[in-house]
């Protein structure tokens, strides 16, 4: 416990000199922007919950102990969270090795863990892992005493923890179906049958405050959240290598915006990735097979795969947190233990058997949806006590079935997978740039979104050009915000951002007509555009283009009755 808190002490410290600690960015940014609100008094979820609810809440609810919402503390709660993980571990390792003989398997198993960078590079970020990690691991424990001492109260208890996990990260329903059906395999003829249930009746309370809100709001049956049709959408459809890795920002919003633009409704955007993924599976069988395939050999592989956040930027050789990278505890070291001590539990068809069932529920959404490390996060406890004991295994049994299984895991771990998984020093470069740029430092922001369209495959990257021509419009130098802006517009001719900002600078370098027309396509992106309507009527008369301004008004009456237009 004390090397825990020493290693998340000093990465916490490191971390905190960085821009990306006073400036979280895609989910971080959306979560803390959540957070805030709910901590004011707001309501952000009033078009559905993209993400689950519970971790905002929590986030504003920490704000409410501390006074005010403050990025250092939630990560040193988090830190906190991260050090109770690892006594979690310790416990279910004693747990579990006392079953095996082996009562060192605990300290093993907390050590590999405190030595591994993926949890706590997530837990030094504005993400659920930190959260869920702690609650699904103390309830894992309480469902170890459950089953140990036949406990109601345990059993309930365990399933509130698990059940609270599931509400910040849908992840882990899964792992407590996974759980809940090992437990009834093994106390169905026993007069404990009904313990079961009392963890499955713990796993559904946090739950119900979410489903009832969908179900009343909206009219569906919704446990948490909205995006999962996305996210399976991305994962499984005949272009899935490009879906996959598409970068956030505008990329990701131009593919977004393929379901109907003018709907805001999260539950109906949902229900329409889903029905996508579907047709498109239906369509190409053969080619559906071969994604899942691709998605379980990327999924065992030792190679993070990014998914919006790419810590390997973190923790690069010029960055304070370069030393975490060098920690051993990596997911190609520790997968291939994991099968042997798999393997051994298996064998032995006793109530420990449940750990690999778990392992393998936590597992699955990675071949499920989408291939990221912060799906693989959720597995690390698991598979921490898993390699633990396939190392105790390897060197004291010393079988040869466990040097076989060794060997294919080191195998599928290390074996080259798709070029689009390697670290992009570009990707950085635009990450650092974003950071400058959300810091006040401009002029560092331009050197590096500069830098990146220099970069091969990146000229004509609709981030930075944008970010270029909004920089270009701060200091009032139209031609160079048009040239932006223009590369952001061929390649996605609706994003109304760019269209407004186009038009402004086409108004100011003395280009009224092509002010006007950008106009007309800003308000022509559906959705509700009657202020974008005003200024391009009002721009229209001073114009002398009568008749369109007309037209237009004729088309559109809640334009036409604007009093800004009487």
């Amino acid at each position: 416990m004390l090397a825990a808190l020493a290693v998340r002490g000093i990465a916490l410290a490191d971390f905190e000199t960085t821009l990306a600690a006073e400036h979280p960015m895609v989910d971080a940014y959306t979560y803390w922007q959540q957070a805030q609100s709910l901590f004011a008094g707001r309501d952000p979820f009033a078009e559905g919950y993209y993400q689950p609810p519970a971790y905002p809440w929590l986030l504003s609810l920490w704000g409410g102990w501390f006074g005010e919402m403050s990025l250092t503390a939630v990560r040193r709660v988090q830190l906190l969270l991260g050090i109770v993980t690892t006594g979690c571990i310790l416990q279910l390792g004693r747990a579990l090795g006392m079953r095996l003989g082996l009562p060192w398997l605990g300290v093993l198993a907390g050590g590999l863990f405190v030595l591994s960078p993926t949890p706590m590079l997530f837990e030094l970020d504005v993400l659920t892992p930190a959260v869920t990690l702690a609650s699904s691991t103390a309830g894992a424990m309480a469902f170890v005493r459950a089953w140990q001492r036949e406990s109601a109260v345990w059993a309930i208890l365990g399933g509130v923890l698990v059940g609270f996990a599931c509400a910040v990260h849908p992840t882990y329903l899964l792992a407590a179906v996974a759980a809940a059906l090992a437990w009834v395999v093994h106390v169905r003829h026993t007069p404990t049958w009904w313990l079961p249930a009392l963890f499955s009746l713990g796993v559904a309370a946090p739950l119900l405050p979410t489903t009832e809100h969908n179900a009343r709001q909206f009219g569906v049956f919704e446990l948490v959240s909205h995006n999962g049709g996305l996210n399976f959408y991305l994962g499984n459809n005949p272009n899935m290598r490009e879906t996959a890795f598409l970068r956030p920002g505008l990329p990701f919003r131009k593919l977004v915006l393929e379901a109907d633009p003018a709907s805001r409704i999260l539950p109906e955007r949902n229900a329409y990735w889903w029905s996508r993924a579907r047709s498109e599976a239906m369509a190409s069988p053969v080619a559906a097979l071969a994604v899942l395939g691709a998605k379980a050999v990327w999924s065992v592989n030792d190679v993070e795969i990014p998914r919006n956040e790419d810590y390997r930027c973190r923790t690069a050789a010029d960055q304070p947190l370069h030393w975490v990278s060098r920690l051993p505890g990596r997911f190609g070291l520790l997968f291939p233990l994991a099968l042997i001590g798999a393997w051994t539990l298996v064998r032995r068809r006793d109530e420990t058997s449940w750990t690999v069932a778990i392992w393998a529920a936590l597992h699955s959404p990675m071949v499920l949806f989408l291939v990221s490390d912060r799906y693989r996060v959720a597995t690390w406890p698991v598979l921490v006590l898993l390699g633990s004991l396939g190392l105790f295994v390897l060197v004291r049994q010393r079988q040869r079935m466990a040097w076989g299984w060794l060997a294919a895991g080191l195998l599928v771990a290390w074996l080259p997978i798709d070029g689009r998984t390697a670290m992009d020093p570009a990707w950085c470069r635009y990450q650092e740039a974003n950071l400058q740029y959300m810091g006040g430092d401009r002029q560092s922001a331009k050197e590096g979104y500069t830098a990146v369209v220099a970069q091969d495959g990146w000229q004509d990257d609709m981030g930075a050009h944008y970010w270029l021509g909004r920089l270009a419009e701060s200091r009032k130098d139209w031609p160079e915000t048009i040239e932006h802006l223009d590369v952001v517009l061929r390649q996605f001719p609706d994003h109304y951002p760019t269209l407004k900002a186009r038009a402004d600078a086409s108004y100011y370098a003395g280009r009224k007509d092509e002010c006007a027309d950008h106009l007309l396509r800003a308000y022509r992106v559906p959705g509700d555009r009657t202020s974008t309507g005003v200024k391009l009527v009002k721009l229209l008369r001073r114009m002398g283009r009568d008749e369109e301004a007309r037209t237009l008004l004729a088309a559109d009456p809640k334009l036409a009755a604007h009093p800004k237009l009487q």
